[in-house]
Order: C-alpha cells, then sequence, then structure tokens
C-alpha cells in the first residue's frame, strides 16, 4: 500500500512539473495581450477625447464667427462693431469720430421682383461694393483683413451698414465719405435679364458732440438719415433741430387722431376732363386738415403720419364716406360724375375694406362703379400678394381702379397685365416737359403705348397749358386733369361747379 503511494507520488511528481513548464509561455503571451489591450484602450479613450475637444473648439470657433457676423452678407455685426468700439474708445477717449449709417433705399422693390434668394445676394454683392470703396480711407475702423484687404463696413442687419470714421485729420471726412458712396455705388445690376436699381442714402452722427453713447449715437445718425431722404440736398449730419423735429412730429400724430373725431379735416376736388369734349368724367378728391394753428394742411403734410401712427384706415374711411356720399348728391341733382379716391398700401392690407365699402354703398344708395380707387404702384411692395388679392376683390365688387403715378415705379407689361385696373394715371413729372422734350415725349408715348395694349384707360396728371393738352391727344391720351381745368376746390362746392362747367362748355358727342 505503502510502496504503491511512494510509486505514484515519484511517478506524479515530474509530470505536474512538465505541464507548469509548458504553460509558463502562454500564460506570459496572454498577460502582454491583456496589457496591450489595456494600453490599446486608455490611447483610444485620450484620442477620443482630444477629437472631442477638437471638435468643441471647431465648433466654437465657428459658432464664434457667426455671433460677430451678418450671416448674409459675412461682415462683421452690431455686436463686432460695439466690442471694437469698446476697446478703441478706452485707448483713445479723446478722440473725435464719425458714425457713418447707410442704407440701401427702397430694396424692397428688389425683394418683389426677384425673391428674397437673390436679393440676400444681390445685398451681399452691393456690402461688398461699399467695403471696395472704403479701401481708399485709411481714417475707417478695419474690424479684420480678408485676403490682405481690409473689411471697414460692419452690417448692422437688414439693410443698414456702418462705418466708423476717425476725425483727426479730417473734420468733415464722414460726410465726403458719404457723398462719394451715395454717387458712385448705386450702379445698376443685370439679375436673370433684370435691371435692378437701388440707392443709398446715409446719415451721420458725431462722437463725443452728438453723444459718448453708441446706442444714443446710432438713433442721431438714423434721424440725420430720415430727414436726408426725406428733405433731398439737405445735410445727413445730425443737429439738434432734428430732434425737436421728431417730437414736433410725435405731437402731430396724436392731435391727428383727434382732428377726424373733431371734424377737422375737409375734402377738395379737381375735375378729370375729357380733352376732347370737354366733358367731365370723374373727380379726384384730396383731403386737408384745417389745423387750429397750422392752419390749411395739404395731404403731403400728415398722410405719412397718418400710417406711422395706424391712423391711415380710420382716415380712409372718413374720406370714402365723405366721397359715397357726394356720389349719391349728384345723383339728386341729376349730374353724373365719378369720383376717385387714394387708398393706401395699408388701407389694402384689411381685410374689412370691402365689407364697410358694402355697407357704404347700401347707406347712400350708390353703385360702386361710381367709386374709383386709385392706388400708387408703391402700394405693392410690402405684400404683393395679399394687396393684389385685395384689389381682385374690389373688382369684384365693381369699384373702378385706378393705378396712381403711372411710370415711376415697376412699370412693365407683366406687371400691369396682374392688376385688374382700368386706368393708368401717368405721373404729372412726365407731363410737364412735355412739348419742349423730345425725350419726354417718347417716355410718354411708350408709357401711354403699353397702357393701351393691355386695353387700359390712360388719364394724364398736371395739364396746365393747352399745347400740352394737344400734344397727348396726338399722342393717344384723351383724359386729363390739372390746372388747365380746375384747381382743387372745395368738394361740397362741386355740384354748382360741375352745372357751371356743363353750361359753359358744349359737350360734343
Amino acid at each position: 500500500m505503502s510502496f504503491r503511494l511512494y510509486g505514484i507520488a515519484l511517478f506524479s511528481t515530474p509530470l505536474a512539473a512538465q505541464t507548469e513548464g509548458s504553460l509558463l509561455p502562454v500564460i506570459s503571451l496572454l498577460s502582454g495581450l491583456l496589457l496591450l489591450s489595456f494600453i490599446y484602450l486608455i490611447k483610444l479613450q485620450f484620442d477620443l477625447h482630444k477629437q472631442k475637444k477638437f471638435n468643441h473648439t471647431a465648433q466654437q470657433s465657428s459658432l464664434g464667427f457667426y455671433a460677430l457676423h451678418d450671416d448674409i452678407s459675412g461682415f462683421p455685426n452690431k455686436f463686432f462693431l460695439q466690442q471694437q468700439l469698446d476697446e478703441l474708445l478706452q485707448r483713445k477717449p479723446e478722440q473725435q469720430f464719425s458714425l457713418l449709417l447707410i442704407k440701401i433705399y427702397q430694396f424692397e422693390k428688389i425683394n418683389q421682383l426677384l425673391g428674397h434668394a437673390n436679393s440676400n445676394l444681390i445685398l451681399a454683392q452691393i456690402a461688398q461694393r461699399i467695403n471696395d470703396q472704403l479701401k481708399t480711407v485709411d481714417d475707417a475702423l478695419s474690424f479684420e483683413f480678408r485676403q490682405q484687404v481690409p473689411v471697414r463696413l460692419c452690417h448692422l442687419g437688414g439693410v443698414d451698414f456702418a462705418v466708423w470714421i476717425s476725425r483727426s485729420n479730417h473734420q468733415n471726412l464722414a460726410e465726403f465719405v458719404a457723398d462719394n458712396l451715395e454717387k458712385n455705388i448705386p450702379e445698376a445690376m443685370i439679375v436673370h435679364g433684370c435691371i435692378v436699381d437701388y440707392k443709398l442714402h446715409s446719415g451721420i452722427a458725431h462722437y463725443p458732440e452728438h453723444s459718448t453713447e453708441f446706442s444714443e449715437l446710432l438713433d442721431r445718425a438714423y434721424l440725420a438719415l430720415q430727414n436726408h431722404t426725406m428733405l433731398p440736398g439737405h445735410s445727413q449730419v445730425f443737429s439738434a433741430q432734428m430732434l425737436n423735429y421728431s417730437k414736433d412730429k410725435l405731437t402731430l400724430m396724436a392731435q391727428l387722431r383727434q382732428a377726424i373725431t373733431d371734424q377737422q379735416l375737409s375734402l377738395y376736388v379737381q375735375p378729370q376732363v375729357d380733352m376732347r369734349t370737354k366733358e367731365v368724367l370723374a373727380a379726384e378728391v384730396y383731403v386737408r386738415w384745417r389745423h387750429p394753428i397750422r392752419g390749411l394742411m395739404a395731404p403731403s403734410s400728415f398722410l405719412a403720419l397718418a400710417e406711422e401712427a395706424g391712423v391711415i384706415y380710420p382716415l380712409t374711411q372718413w374720406v370714402l364716406n365723405e366721397a359715397i356720399a357726394m356720389i349719391a348728391t349728384l345723383d339728386k341733382a341729376g349730374l353724373v360724375s365719378k369720383i376717385a379716391v387714394n387708398i393706401s398700401s395699408q388701407d389694402l392690407l384689411n381685410d374689412e375694406l370691402v365689407d364697410s365699402l358694402e355697407l357704404l354703398f347700401a347707406q347712400h344708395n350708390v353703385k360702386p362703379k361710381l367709386l374709383v380707387l386709385e392706388i400708387t404702384e408703391g402700394a405693392f411692395a410690402a405684400e404683393p400678394e395679399t394687396s393684389l388679392s385685395m384689389m381682385r376683390r374690389l373688382h369684384q365688387l365693381g369699384v373702378g381702379l385706378a393705378l396712381d403715378d403711372f411710370g415711376t415705379g415697376l412699370s412693365s407689361l407683366a406687371y400691369l397685365r396682374k392688376l385688374p385696373v382700368q386706368q393708368v394715371k401717368v405721373d404729372c413729372s412726365f407731363i410737364n416737359d412735355l412739348h419742349k422734350s423730345d425725350t419726354q415725349s417718347a417716355i410718354t408715348s411708350a408709357l401711354i403705348d403699353m397702357a393701351r395694349n393691355l386695353d387700359i384707360g390712360v388719364i394724364a396728371k398736371g395739364v396746365e397749358e393747352i399745347d400740352v393738352e394737344q400734344k397727348l391727344l396726338r399722342i393717344g391720351c384723351n383724359r386729363g386733369q390739372g390746372f388747365l381745368y380746375s384747381r382743387p376746390f372745395e368738394l361740397s362746392g362741386f355740384v354748382v361747379w360741375l352745372k357751371q362747367w356743363q353750361k359753359n362748355h358744349v359737350i360734343t358727342q
């Protein structure tokens, strides 16, 4: 028993030793592989962390660019300008600077014609043109360099841009730059076969005399721009009088609301005549404001204010009521004449316009065809589709429609074909020198031919001389309005005037 056990132990010892020796390389290999895997996992984790950090940095860099640049033009934005000014004014608080504000005027027409995608490209091109013009203005603040070219233009948003200019070497440098940009930049572009015209308007405020705060300086540059736009030829530099004008305008806007309810408004009328037969076909009404302090005010003095103050629609409603009441009065007197009323772009966007007209026609027992609504081409700029839809509803109602100031806006056969108008009124700027200028005559003839090709009637505004009347008749325009026939007079006297006119003028059929 003991011998057998000893034998087993004797023979088993070398076998165990042999087995353990053969496993050592395998264990070493496995240990090495585990160690390599562990090192690889650590390296992989490190690489992933490094990649995340790189991506985050790249994203932050991208976000940083778009935070400081306009996403349409790619030029530095208002926030970038504010940052640069904070640093500059801390270093040089005693120096004098100018904030030059630049606005692309009537850019909404480009939007209307070409759509937002194309207009954004045009906006970026105009911005580049302005910046190219600023390359030689060394006293303008440079935000950055692109291909060694300084970027000196800031895009404030929309169609507004700004330039910050030092006045240390030239006190009137900003005015010189502004005039240069307004004259040289607006070169027409051709996009998809369309000629795109635009204008630049400018406003300037000086640091520190006009303000030391950027926001206030910008507001005053905007005031200067508005003044320069509304009063062509006047300086684009801010002055204290502009603040007074702004306050005066606010006061006038408040008074206008009260004027409608206090019966301070009155209507004047100017007849439209068939130049061959001298028959009065219609009469256009103009609103006047009998201001208790300022006296009789023309429409140009307050209609724009009415739109700003949001009272243009109640003002239009008052005018429509008075005009339709006059049509009823003419009918009772056995006289026939259409009455024409100007309406604004905001009126076209009001859904209540058609319903209110239906009520007025029913109230005064008047046929819709005796009312003519005159609309300017610019009224379609803001919301063309909505405006066109309203015109179609008015046409279905039976109201006459005329396009006012024809030839000063987007006149084209394609454009006219869309509009349900029966008449166009040729602007007086074409009529005044018609008999003196071959160019004016050619332009007026082209406008009249354009309308006649679409079977649309033409009314000439501003007829003041017999020679002009005869010239218009020769080129195919039969209806005229102007001082040759009558100056505007109070609507209340229209019945008497019309009877006298018919008595004094033999109407030949």
